[in-house]
């Protein structure tokens, strides 16, 4: 189930739904907006320019960029997360569906490093809070307890801080970008909140017993998930991250 979490997770702090290959016919900016921070090209980090002008993009991608084809993410909008985890004290098919996310555009960016020489761009982000609401459909066996249901579900993950570590190359788009092609992801989650309605068939005692052992146990879940968690980060942060650069040709914001 917490596999479930972390590609949740993954999905949502980290806005997956964006996603996509970068394309010739990407819709670009064709004029710096005013909310677009501007650093110079031959040291972007001076006083800390980069880490303003990307944290900055945070409250304006919460809104959308509808001018280019970048649809709001706060609340984030999920179709579906699938699950299969089928070895340890962990196993669990099934998945969740429609997942509606809080808290993404809240993040705060502590460091945000952009290097040309050797093509890097590594940042640390924190998020106080991430409220998930979604339906669910699970099976299986978490810490040797059985997990059987179908309905509504409620997470809260608090004090979530995640490492992202890139190599980029550069393309035209037909302006050039930004291209994110290797990423490394690391994460910590303070603590998780969750609560599955109709576990068991409905079965109240079971259900609430459950519940309390998952909330109890958070910890233990989430050390269990976070391998496959991280590299499920990865492949979201990726499709995040280059479909937002590819919309903002570079000499709109390195001069």
């Amino acid at each position: 189930m917490q596999n479930c979490i972390k590609k949740i997770f993954a999905s949502l702090v980290i806005f997956g739904y964006f996603g996509g290959a970068l394309s010739a016919d990407v819709q670009q900016l064709r004029e710096k907006p005013d909310w677009l921070l501007t650093c110079p090209r031959e040291n972007p980090n001076q006083d800390g320019c980069f880490k303003k002008m990307f944290e900055g993009m945070f409250t304006r991608l919460a809104k959308g960029i509808p001018e280019v084809g970048i649809e709001p993410f706060e609340p984030l909008r999920i179709k579906d997360v699938e699950i299969s985890k089928g070895m340890g004290s962990l196993t669990l098919a099934g998945g969740f569906q429609n997942l509606l996310v809080r808290g993404p555009s809240n993040a705060t960016v502590r460091r945000a490093l952009l290097n040309f020489q050797d093509r890097s761009l590594d940042f640390d982000l924190e998020l106080p809070l991430l409220r998930i609401n979604a339906t669910y459909n699970l099976k299986g066996n978490v810490l040797l307890l059985p997990l059987v249901g179908n309905g509504d579900v409620k997470m809260a993950l608090k004090d979530v801080r995640s490492n992202v570590a890139t190599k980029f190359s550069i393309k035209k788009l037909p302006e050039e970008v930004i291209q994110i092609d290797e990423m490394k992801v690391t994460f910590l989650v303070g603590g998780m909140k969750i609560h599955l309605d109709n576990l068991f068939n409905g079965n109240q005692i079971l259900g609430a017993s459950l519940n309390l052992f998952l909330n109890q146990n958070s910890n233990e879940i989430i050390a269990e998930l976070r391998g496959d968690l991280e590299n499920g980060l990865t492949k979201i942060f990726i499709n995040l991250w280059n479909n937002v650069f590819s919309r903002m040709p570079i000499k709109l914001w390195l001069i």
